[in-house]
């Protein structure tokens, strides 16, 4: 996203919340907004699959109080 992307997304983002945009503006905010969605997509797809950790199994504790069940 460049500096003139970010600006504009910006003074959109102000207007839309402090009148009543008109509807060109809210367009140029979604559109702006699905842009950076997909690239930031794009860019995660490039990277490759993330690895995944797993947490270790749990372990079942060695006494379980009566009535636990119900706290």
């Amino acid at each position: 996203m460049t500096a003139d992307d970010r600006t504009a997304l910006a003074l959109a983002a102000i207007r839309i919340t402090r009148g009543n945009p008109s509807a060109e503006e809210v367009a140029a905010l979604a559109f702006l907004l699905t842009t950076r969605s997909r690239l930031l997509h794009e860019a995660r797809d490039a990277q490759g699959e993330a690895p995944v950790h797993k947490l270790p199994p749990r372990r079942r504790p060695s006494f379980i109080a009566p009535g636990a069940w119900a706290s």
